[in-house]
C-alpha cells in the first residue's frame, strides 16, 4: 500500500482466489473513482508511486531491476539496468529522494549455508 505525495490517491495490491495480482488505485479519502489494473506478470510487491505520481514502480520477479508501470496504459519501462549475474543478489528495498531526482537502492546477497554442529 502506498499513498501519493499529495495524499490524494491510494495504491493497493490485490490478490484474487487464484493468487493473481492486480493493482488498485483510488481517490482518497473515500476510495472513490477506483481503477483496477492487471499487474504485469513479472511484478513482485512491494509497489510504490513514482515521484511524479503518474506511474507505479515495482521490482521484477528476479528482484534484479526496478520497473515503472505508467497509469496511462503504456507498457512498463525499465528504471534500473543492472546486468551482472551475481547469484543471490537482489533488490531488497528502494526509495526516491524528496525531490524525486535520486533513487536509493538496497541490493543484498542472500546466503543459505547450513552448518551442523554435533557431539559437543
Amino acid at each position: 500500500m502506498d499513498v501519493t505525495a499529495d495524499g490524494e490517491r491510494l495504491l493497493l495490491v490485490s490478490v484474487n482466489a487464484a493468487s493473481e495480482l492486480s493493482l488498485v488505485v483510488c481517490e482518497l479519502p473515500a476510495c472513490t473513482n477506483r481503477r483496477d489494473f492487471d499487474a504485469p506478470p513479472d511484478l513482485r510487491p512491494p509497489v510504490q508511486w513514482t515521484p511524479d505520481d503518474q506511474a507505479i514502480a515495482y521490482v521484477d520477479t528476479t528482484r534484479a531491476n526496478i520497473w515503472s508501470l505508467p497509469l496511462d496504459g503504456s507498457p512498463p519501462l525499465k528504471i534500473t539496468h543492472f546486468t551482472e549475474t551475481v547469484p543471490g543478489r537482489a533488490i531488497a528495498d528502494y526509495a526516491w529522494s524528496r525531490d524525486g531526482q535520486h533513487l536509493a537502492i538496497v541490493r543484498a546477497t542472500t546466503t543459505e549455508d547450513i552448518v551442523l554442529l554435533s557431539g559437543l
